[in-house]
């Protein structure tokens, strides 16, 4: 046998056993190791489940139970899945039943766009599944049951309760016909009686009947003379005519209605008057309320300090008053503080000559008591301030990492010939509470430098106290009402 021989028995057999193979794949449920991956459910119940058996999403089955095993006291599915089908961490699992025999199916939810995807192998998580057919024909059974037994006992209670009616009925007749014979007896005697008073009345009348004649005439006579009367006064004549047909007497009434008109005006206009008097009452408590109730809101704080220079060997004090509003995002101070070094006034005179223009500055020191009259502005950890800084303009800057530290910058008396002076300082709080009333809280300690860019820098350490003053705040809140 030659080598092609060979070739083509081979390809014989190679071509039976694919077209073999392709036949039993082709001839199965089209669920096998090459297209599925496995995953583990847990079921409390597995009721009419089988090896086996399809799983189904929106009624497509896209897998079936490979095998069923108990762990502990649940029952532990293998089920494979087709590979195309994209199962997340929060799929799940439920049973249904699909007939009346008992038999069960799994619905799969593959999950939603949030979860993550589910490695083959991984757990899905079971729903509580539908009850089964066999269970609700139990309960359909017990419910009939349950139903014959409320029948059975309407009817029996039916039955008593018609009973009860019909002594209650045999009861109500007896007393009727018992009643009957009384009332009758009852309706002769008002009868008879009604007869004796009629024939008494006929009695009366016979023997009255001139007076009543009388009387009808007495009646005929009294309204003749009212109706003379009636006349009398249309006619105008006696007291009551002449002040009913008096035009004299007609123009009093008129011109006293007038006047009262006029009383009843004025009364209303003082009436008016007082409504507004009252609403200007009004207005001005609801104003002192508005005035009181900021007062309250407002925190009001008292500073005194003092400073060692070290270079210069002099000391400096001052005290100021600090007012902070209830939203606490800024605040006012307004203060006094001693100026050792003086303030320094120049004065540049110009002098005209033959030589030519010559420039004399004179220098002016005052000594006295400097103001500070500042307003600032927190945003976040920084605070931007600005105003008159010993009695000069200036602004200034405020850092506060923390409640107990605070780093300040300063700049103020500028001039046009020199440089400004600058200032830096470093406050510390240790135990600072000033609405405190233990003394030591209302502590607070400061260093740095002053004119860091002048001729004059100069290093300091002071202390100084700051509490909050009730009182205080509240001369504060009625001072707008004074100028109302």
């Amino acid at each position: 046998m030659s080598m092609m021989r060979y070739v083509k028995v081979g390809l014989f057999f190679i071509s039976l056993g694919v077209a073999g193979t392709t036949y039993v794949v082709m001839s199965t449920d089209g669920f096998n190791s090459f297209n599925t991956k496995d995953y583990e459910v847990v079921l409390d119940d597995a009721t009419g489940l089988s090896t086996n058996s399809k799983v189904y999403l929106a009624g497509v089955p896209v897998g079936k139970i490979r095998a069923i095993d108990l762990t502990g006291d649940q029952a532990l599915l293998t089920i494979s899945f087709l590979k195309d089908v994209e199962i997340r961490s929060d799929a799940t699992v439920m049973r249904k039943s699909s007939s009346i025999l008992g038999t069960s199916i799994l619905a799969l939810t593959p999950g939603t766009e949030t979860g993550t995807v589910l490695k083959p192998g991984g757990r899905i998580q079971p729903t509580p599944g539908e009850a089964s057919m066999t269970a609700l024909l139990g309960s359909t059974q017990n419910l009939s049951e349950q139903v014959s037994e409320l029948i059975r006992e309407f009817q029996e209670n039916q039955m008593k309760l018609l009973a009860i009616s019909l002594e209650t009925f045999n009861s109500i007749a007896k007393k009727l016909d018992e009643r009957s014979t009384t009332e009758l007896d009852r309706v002769s005697r008002i009868l008879e009686s009604t007869a004796t008073i009629t024939e008494r009345l006929d009695r009366i009348l016979a023997d009255r009947e001139g007076d009543i004649a009388s009387s009808a005439d007495d009646i005929a006579v009294a309204l003749a003379n009212l109706r003379a009367i009636t006349d009398e006064i249309r006619g105008g004549e006696g007291n009551l005519g002449k002040g009913l047909y008096d035009d004299a007497l007609y123009d009093n009434l008129v011109k006293t209605a007038e006047e009262a008109n006029v009383a009843a005006s004025k009364l209303q206009e003082a009436i008016d008057s007082v409504n507004r008097l009252a609403t200007n009452a009004d207005s001005v408590v609801q104003d002192a309320g508005k005035i009181v109730s900021k007062a309250n809101g407002l925190g009001v704080q008292v500073s005194a300090a003092g400073r060692y220079d070290l270079l210069s060997s002099g000391f400096r004090g001052g005290a100021s008053l600090r007012l902070e509003p209830l939203s606490k995002d800024r605040w006012y101070r307004i203060g006094v503080t001693d100026s050792p070094d003086g303030n320094v006034t120049k004065t540049v005179t110009d002098t005209s000559g033959t030589s030519g223009t010559t420039h004399e500055v004179t220098e002016e020191t005052t000594y006295g008591v400097a103001i500070d009259a500042e307003l600032a502005r927190k945003i976040g950890a920084f605070t931007l301030r600005g105003g008159l800084l010993e009695s000069t303009p200036g602004f200034g800057m405020d850092f506060t990492p923390a409640t107990w530290i605070s780093l300040s910058g300063e700049a103020f008396s500028f001039s046009t010939d020199g440089l400004p002076n600058l200032r830096g300082t470093l406050t510390v709080y240790p135990f600072f509470d000033p609405w405190s009333n233990k003394p030591w809280n209302w502590i607070y300690l400061t260093g740095g430098i002053s004119d860091a860019l002048g001729p004059k820098r100069d290093y300091f350490v002071g202390a100084g106290l700051r509490f909050a003053d009730e009182e205080i705040r509240g001369l504060v809140g009625l001072v707008p009402l004074a100028s109302n």
